[in-house]
């Protein structure tokens, strides 16, 4: 049985796109009506949305095969609209929505609206670590200086240095040729969470060591819900950890990065603090994603079976377990 649709129906909705043209973005106040949708367009100014695809070619061509996720089932899974559907007026209806698998095995595009107001709030006070890091000015700097189309965000409470930090991203970025941003060069371990097995070609991140390619670990998070998860969470969060210790960047990401992922970043938080014995890490549910939001606005805590499982699991192995690592 399908899960409850998130009221994001209701919210006014923005899709970021890369530069195409003259268009940066669409507005979307009601996502199932086109007829109130803007094109931003890159002087800043605005036009009707409908028109605008009308008459560029170009961006007509890429929106004809592109799906955009406007809404999230309870269980974090995407419902997208066809852009071809809006394109040729054709009714949008919530309950029409193609469901993830189904917009997956299209081959289309994929892309995602976030409330309009997605940006990140200022990163908040500098916060100093053991070895004099100043952990806060992780979330933006000269290696991570979020330039252009770029949609991932740096977890400061989770990274040993300037090298080594914890992105949480959605998919996309980490699949682009363009995006020149140099922490991505140093990623070393991709943790994807919406499949079960992918390509690991598709990424491109890594470029640091040409001659290895970064590990990657795929988990559908979504479908542990029908059974125990404690073990295979495990696993990765102990896979995240050896990572960021031998130098590397770890890039946990999902579709969006708000759900599925945050949910596994979260639980890092529970395995420095309880397996770990980092007592200056965030280590109850509220704490944990209230910094996660600070970074992400849109992170949402989806998955708190997941989460509490985990809990309940670290609780039970101890801080004697850091040898068995």
């Amino acid at each position: 049985m399908a899960s409850a649709v998130r009221d994001t129906l209701n919210m006014a909705l923005v899709v970021e796109l890369e530069e195409l043209g003259q268009v940066r973005r669409i507005l979307m106040p009601t996502p199932l009506d086109p007829t109130t949708w803007q094109a931003e367009l890159r002087t800043g100014s605005t036009s009707p949305f409908l028109q605008e695809a009308t008459e560029d070619p170009v961006l007509k061509r890429r929106l004809v095969a592109a799906l955009v996720s406007v809404t999230q089932d309870n269980d974090g899974q995407h419902r997208f609209l066809a852009l071809a559907d809006v394109l040729a007026g054709r009714p949008l209806e919530a309950s029409k929505l193609l469901d993830e698998s189904t917009a997956k095995s299209t081959g289309f595009e994929l892309l995602y609206a976030r409330p309009e107001d997605f940006r990140a709030a200022a990163p908040g006070p500098s916060v100093t670590s053991s070895d004099n890091l100043d952990i806060m000015a992780l979330v933006q700097d000269e290696m991570a200086p979020k330039l252009g189309y770029v949609n991932y965000s740096v977890v400061p409470w989770l990274c040993l240095g300037k090298k080594q930090r914890v992105l949480l991203s959605d998919e996309t970025t980490l699949k682009n040729y363009h995006i020149k941003e140099k922490i991505l060069e140093y990623v070393s371990l991709v943790v994807n969470c919406h499949e079960e097995g992918c390509d690991h070609s598709k990424y491109r991140v890594g470029q640091s060591s040409p001659n290895r390619r970064p590990d990657v670990i795929t988990e559908a998070v979504h479908t542990w819900f029908s059974g125990p998860s404690a073990e295979k969470n495990h696993q990765i969060q102990c896979a995240i950890w050896q990572h960021l210790e031998q130098g590397g960047s770890v890039a946990v990401h999902c579709l969006a990065g708000i759900h599925r992922a945050a949910c596994i970043v979260a639980c890092q938080f529970l395995f420095r603090y309880h397996v770990l014995g980092h007592t200056h890490v965030p280590h109850e549910v509220d704490d944990i994603y209230r910094k996660l939001k600070s970074v992400r606005p849109h992170v949402s805590p989806a998955y708190q079976r997941v989460f509490q499982e985990y809990e309940v699991y670290v609780k039970s192995m101890g801080r004697s377990s850091k040898s068995m690592i």
